[in-house]
């Protein structure tokens, strides 16, 4: 089967756990999973990988399209940088999520504060073992005080560097974790950030290209229905369905009041999972 763009969504996430390779400590080895083998996953799962890949630099796009036009960075937001999860599931969920948190940060050139986020991840990712995933360079260019670096750019590679080796390890499974995790925190942030300002196109489209991808999260989550946890997700996520089409069927005309309800069944999954 082809290495396709697998696991590029792990987010800003395992920025998290390279790190700790910065200064130039081993990184922790954790237990190493009986993940689901990536050869034996449908092929339409592939595909959605490919659309949520998409939909992370989309992502991205969208939080500079804010910064850019005036939004005010807002820090409650996010999770808290010291936020800890306890569980393999959690963890994996808390890595993709605090991914997104970082990207946030990034795009709003607030690097100390993604960097802030790491120390309580690092372990994190050790313990999930992708801590090893991460390429070195890269960064270190992160963790530099160079302002003429584009550290959205180096993210974006960051995951790309890190699709074969989790790959080759087989982590579709907390993989698809971090997926969740990561989409939910993004459409949280999009929400917050949006419910009460849409004049700007590229804001709206941006919105809407986060909840066009609502499907492709639950597909993903469909192929390890049989996974207690992943189920019991899919079925919390199952409730966005209704707001979420309302933004869907109306790209140009859905209002703050539709993001503002999105947003408050958003914010409601949200904490029921960490």
């Amino acid at each position: 089967m082809k290495r396709t763009n697998l696991f590029l969504f792990t987010l800003a996430v395992t920025a998290l756990s390279i790190l700790s390779s910065c200064g130039g400590e081993e990184a922790p080895t954790g237990p190493k999973y009986n993940f689901e083998r990536a050869e034996s996953l449908p092929d339409g799962y592939l595909a959605e990988l490919g659309i949520i890949k998409t939909n992370i630099e989309v992502t991205a796009k969208l939080y500079e399209t804010m910064n850019n036009n005036g939004f005010s960075f807002s820090e409650s937001a996010m999770l808290s940088a010291g936020k800890s999860f306890s569980g393999s599931s959690k963890q994996a969920l808390g890595i993709g999520a605090i991914g997104s948190d970082m990207v946030f940060c990034s795009a709003f050139g607030l690097n100390q504060s993604a960097m802030s986020r790491m120390e309580g991840l690092m372990k994190t990712a050790g313990s999930l073992g992708i801590a090893e995933a991460f390429d070195q360079e890269l960064i270190e260019k992160m963790a530099s005080e160079d302002t003429t670096i584009n550290k959205s750019v180096l993210l974006t590679k960051a995951y790309l560097k890190a699709k074969d080796q989790l790959f080759s390890d087989e982590r579709a499974q907390y993989a698809t974790f971090m997926v969740v995790g990561g989409w939910l925190e993004g459409l949280h942030i999009a929400c917050q950030m949006s419910k009460s300002d849409l004049s700007n196109m590229g804001v709206r489209l941006g919105v809407w290209s986060m909840c066009d991808t609502y499907s492709n999260v639950l597909h993903m989550c469909d192929v390890f229905k049989d996974n207690s946890e992943m189920k019991a997700i899919a079925e919390k996520l199952n409730g966005l369905s209704a707001p979420i089409g309302k933004i869907i069927k109306n790209a140009k005309k859905f209002s703050t009041s539709d993001v503002e309800e999105l947003g408050a069944a958003v914010s409601e999954i949200r904490g029921s999972l960490y």
